[in-house]
């Protein structure tokens, strides 16, 4: 069991350490967000869809009640992005990325009702701490003058629809689907739902080649790889601790925005970095493991 737990503490830690990069990829990029969004869906998709031809591994749901969970988590996963871009749209980045990274709060109160994870009491003090880390990490940002209320409520919905995501891929993963066909099928997914609104926002000039060349790069990495990753170490771990380990991808951008492009991170950034950071230290360390392994 030991083993197993670690195996899914590394997977997790690796996809958000690894997700840290989007922020830095995308700065290169001058497609419209929600094209290049979609493109990444599209490429990590035929990356997939190539890894599990060659394995003959299609995602074959059990039951219906898996299919339509499958489907379903496609659509949760749209469903976040479109109202994270609204957030950011509406109330700016600092705003957008504190209501998503609520998450955390939705899985531990949920879990327990939904998947039967019990939360511990060290979840609840790690969640506390990583939530001031996230404070301390946007404050410079956090003083706008007025929060426009509709996109508020986007960036609440975007972290709602995020532990719903969380959720069901433990769910999935429960019930012995591989994570590559769980991530094969909700990348077409939301791929399609997204590509109307991407195509409205673009012109012919935003197809350049280092726009496609980054999509490219999201999409194999930071999305094929990482989110198998995440979703296959949901199935040694519980998903609260998961959903904390999460925070290191906020943690680890402004690493990749240092080494490639030379910005130095504030002191409340290392002040709230290394707050995350003991609260996934506390998880790890002092958290319960899964009671049972399925599948």
């Amino acid at each position: 069991m030991a083993d197993t737990r670690l195996r899914g503490y590394g997977e997790t830690f690796a996809a958000a350490l690894v997700n840290g990069s989007i922020g830095t990829i995308v700065s290169y990029a001058t497609m419209p967000v929600v094209m290049l969004v979609s493109l990444r869906m599209w490429f990590a998709a035929a990356a997939l869809a190539a890894a599990l031809g060659l394995r003959r591994a299609w995602p074959r749901p059990r039951d219906r009640r898996a299919a339509r969970h499958l489907i379903l988590l496609g659509l949760v996963l749209a469903a976040n992005l479109t109202c994270y871009f609204v957030a950011i749209r509406e109330t700016g980045v600092a705003i957008a990325i504190f209501t998503s990274y609520l998450a955390p709060v939705y899985v531990a109160v949920l879990a327990p009702r939904l998947s039967g994870d019990r939360t511990e009491p060290v979840v609840i003090v790690a969640l506390a701490v990583a939530l001031a880390g996230m404070l301390l990490i946007l404050a410079p940002a956090l003083g706008g003058a007025g929060i426009d209320p509709g996109g508020l409520a986007a960036g609440v919905a975007a972290g709602a629809f995020y532990a719903l995501y969380l959720l069901l891929s433990k769910s999935l993963r429960r019930s012995g689907l591989e994570s590559t066909g769980i991530v094969f099928v909700i990348a077409a997914i939301t791929a399609v739902v997204l590509l109307p609104w991407g195509l409205a926002q673009s012109t012919m000039e935003d197809v350049t080649v280092v726009n496609v060349a980054m999509a490219a790069l999201l999409g194999v990495v930071t999305t094929a790889l990482t989110f198998s990753l995440f979703i296959d170490g949901l199935h040694f771990i519980k998903v609260q601790h998961a959903s904390i380990i999460g925070y290191i991808e906020p943690v680890s951008a402004p690493v990749y925005a240092l080494l490639i492009l030379g910005q130095r991170p504030s002191l409340w950034t290392l002040a709230g970095g290394a707050l995350i950071v003991a609260a996934g230290v506390a998880v790890v360390t002092l958290g319960d493991g899964e009671e049972e392994v399925y599948g």
